[in-house]
């Protein structure tokens, strides 16, 4: 049985106005840090920004879109750093199926998919794309590339098997292969004869399976994969 948790007054009166959801709580004396740690956090960021790694958020102040506007700037500026390849983040077709959606199914499950979080919406997307690439293969829908890519490979592999990874991959998919337990080779960016190489390597190992892992385009140089060259090995 689920229950239907009932949204307090107070709640109703932020949400309906322009009423702050969280107060402040400088009045409430918080537990300082350490010193020794305190220390060592800002030595740590003042060598990030004397070694010029430090990093800092960029404000957008548009919706996404090839050209944004960001805090500090007056003019538009040029975004090439986003994954919007098609343009479909502020598309109005895309904005207004959204907003049905958002009307007739709520803002969001509050749950992961495997125990409360799975609506049939999920499902019938999950059949077309099916459906559109055949076989008679399914299809599961993650959140985000980083979440499918950190769950798939140990969920296919074992400590028997290997994976060949190409070795400009996204730092997901490295993340993703270091969860797993199988051996790991890695061959030269987009070098179809040095993955040859490696996979003959993985089965001098005696892996029964071995898994080619590659970037479709990869992102920090635009270069796109050699699939057709990477199927042929």
């Amino acid at each position: 049985m689920y229950a239907r948790p009932t949204v307090t007054r107070s709640l109703q009166q932020c949400l309906s106005g322009n009423r702050r959801l969280f107060a402040s709580t400088a009045q409430h004396k918080q537990a300082p840090l350490p010193a020794a740690f305190e220390e060592r956090v800002s030595q740590a960021l003042d060598g990030m920004r004397t070694a010029g790694t430090f990093k800092t958020e960029r404000v957008i102040a548009t919706p996404q879109r090839a050209a944004i506007q960001v805090q500090g700037s007056s003019s538009n500026v040029l975004n090439f750093c986003a994954n919007n390849y098609l343009g479909l983040a502020d598309h109005p077709q895309v904005v207004e199926r959204a907003s049905e959606y958002l009307h007739k199914w709520g803002n969001g499950l509050s749950s992961v998919r495997f125990i409360c979080g799975t609506q049939s919406i999920h499902k019938d997307l999950e059949d077309q794309i099916s459906q559109f690439y055949g076989s008679g293969r399914d299809t599961i829908l993650y959140a985000s590339c980083f979440d499918a890519n950190a769950g798939v490979f140990e969920s296919l592999l074992t400590e028997n098997d290997a994976i060949i990874s190409d070795a400009l991959n996204h730092a997901s998919i490295i993340d993703g292969v270091r969860l797993c337990k199988a051996k790991r080779f890695r061959y030269a960016n987009g070098d179809a004869q040095d993955l040859d190489r490696q996979l003959q390597k993985a089965s001098e190992a005696g892996c029964p399976v071995k898994m080619v892992v590659t970037d479709g385009v990869f992102s920090m140089d635009g270069v796109v994969a050699p699939l057709r060259d990477i199927c042929d090995v």
